[in-house]
């Protein structure tokens, strides 16, 4: 009898261990799985937020497209888009002193050649009204009408013979026609040197254009220095030209 209950006591307590060690294990298992899946995805979670964090967090890049265009429209305009106004203002400074060199040409031009016809009204008994260009060149080159007209008579050129009671010139004396056809050309060299000022704002918007480009993913400051230089003759007080002079510090 007590053999039987001891082997019954016996079985029962190593099916109790198989039992229990049964379930033990897979829920070991389970754990370590579940831990592992909760780390990825809480790792996942982390580096997904950083990514983010790091692109709304990145400052905005200027673009050298716009800069350019910019400065092609106004120059120094590109170079205030990529806060460098410290370059830009050179730029832009070269822009009014071209503007304002072409208008002060252009009033100084007027009067010089308003002077002239009036005078040769006075002394010519010119009616400047609806004249062209060619007939004031003519005016000064010739003392009155009938010599213009047997001119170009004489050449064959019929076509060019002026109507005396509408273009009637007279000189009184020739200093007056010489002092005349002075002026006239003198007011025709200050147009001319209008170009000059013309040509400069152009060539400067190229350049700004050009600065405002490499400048734009340059860290380092950079000092550029415009200045227009005049080129004029050695004789006769005329313009030539303008030259451009660029320099760059580092």
């Amino acid at each position: 009898m007590s053999k039987k209950f001891l082997t019954v006591v016996l079985v029962v307590l190593f099916a109790n261990c198989a039992f229990s060690q049964s379930l033990e294990i897979p829920k070991q298992e389970f754990n370590k799985t579940d831990l592992t899946n909760q780390f990825l995805s809480q790792n996942s979670i982390k580096d997904s937020t950083e990514k983010k964090v790091e692109v709304s967090s990145s400052p905005g890049k200027k673009s050298g497209g716009i800069a350019l265009i910019l400065s092609l429209l106004l120059p120094g305009a590109g170079h205030f888009y990529i806060d460098r106004m410290d370059v830009g203002k050179y730029f832009l400074g070269a822009e009014a002193m071209s503007w304002l060199g072409y208008a002060g040409l252009q009033v100084y031009g007027d009067a010089l050649q308003d002077d002239s016809r009036t005078f040769a009204a006075e002394n010519a008994g010119v009616n400047k009204d609806g004249k062209d260009k060619d007939y004031f060149a003519n005016i000064g080159n010739y003392n009155n009408i009938y010599e213009y007209n047997n001119y170009m008579l004489a050449t064959g050129r019929y076509d060019e013979v002026y109507d005396v009671t509408t273009n009637y010139w007279n000189w009184n004396t020739t200093v007056n026609k010489d002092d005349f056809e002075s002026q006239r050309k003198k007011s025709e060299r200050v147009y001319n040197t209008r170009v000059v000022f013309g040509t400069t704002a152009i060539i400067n918007r190229i350049v700004s254009s050009i600065s405002a480009l490499i400048l734009t993913n340059k860290k380092s400051p950079t000092t550029l220095n415009f200045q227009p230089e005049l080129i004029q003759k050695e004789y006769g007080g005329g313009v030539d030209g303008m030259k451009l002079n660029i320099s760059k510090n580092f």
